[in-house]
């Protein structure tokens, strides 16, 4: 009689390893944002360029002169010299589309400040004449954004302008229509489970949806722009993801 041994299957075990560690990795990454978004939430800036321009949740979409307000990890590493950044590239940058050389310049060359906003907008009353913050709000439930609409309100000055960008769900709805299913319910679940806890899908808007919340929160004049078009300076390197963005901008 000839004994069957049963082998393992090498290739899977190893995939299995590699995606532990990989959940592992993120835990992690979740953990050092959650603990320095909780030790900076006191946190102050007092803005010195003028006009002050502030970017909330702006990732690595950023453009010069501008305040980058983001708890992601990178946002902590900004201040660390370049051979470090060399080195913390593929920690920071999970499905980014920056190679290593743009990734150290972006953070070298501009103002970032690591800060969780619901613990509200690190700067005071009535300081900022720009706000701009693409594909933020909907990672927030609806209360939250409100919260965070009125807080950008609190440190805009008089007159000043906020420029809100998110996946118009017009478009998600026709996606579906159009028999897209798959596509359009990424915008709502990541088929993957979610980048980070920070990038979890809470809310959808179309206009209507973002003007009301707007409205609620006290923000005069609320227009739907087209991408590029708008009050707020720098739209040709702020505005992105344009064939799926509904763009939105309103004054105090």
């Amino acid at each position: 009689m000839i004994e069957t041994i049963q082998t393992p299957n090498t290739g899977q075990q190893v995939e299995g390893e590699i995606t532990s560690f990989g959940h592992l990795t993120r835990r992690t990454i979740d953990g050092v944002e959650r603990l320095f978004g909780w030790l900076h939430k006191w946190q102050r800036v007092e803005p010195s360029a003028q006009p002050v321009k502030i970017n909330l949740g702006a990732g690595l979409h950023v453009a010069p002169g501008w305040i980058n307000i983001d708890s992601s990890v990178k946002t902590l590493f900004a201040r660390l010299p370049e051979f470090a950044l060399r080195g913390l590239f593929p920690l920071a940058t999970v499905r980014d589309t920056h190679s290593r050389d743009e990734f150290v310049a972006l953070l070298r060359d501009h103002r970032f400040v690591c800060h969780n906003l619901k613990y509200g907008i690190p700067l005071p009353d009535s300081s900022v004449d720009f706000i701009f913050s693409s594909h933020v709000l909907h990672h927030l439930y609806r209360e939250d954004a409100l919260k965070l609409i009125r807080e950008a309100l609190r440190v805009l000055k008089p007159g000043g302008t906020m420029r809100i960008a998110v996946p118009d769900l017009e478009l998600i709805v026709a996606l579906y229509l159009e028999g897209r299913r798959k596509q359009a319910l990424e915008y709502f679940f990541y088929s993957k489970g979610p980048r980070s806890n920070l990038s979890r899908r809470c809310y959808q808007y179309d206009f209507v949806l973002l003007k009301d919340l707007m409205d609620e929160a006290g923000v005069r004049n609320v227009r739907r722009c087209k991408s590029g078009e708008g009050t707020v300076p720098d739209l040709d390197r702020l505005d992105r993801m344009i064939e799926e963005t509904l763009f939105v901008e309103g004054e105090r």
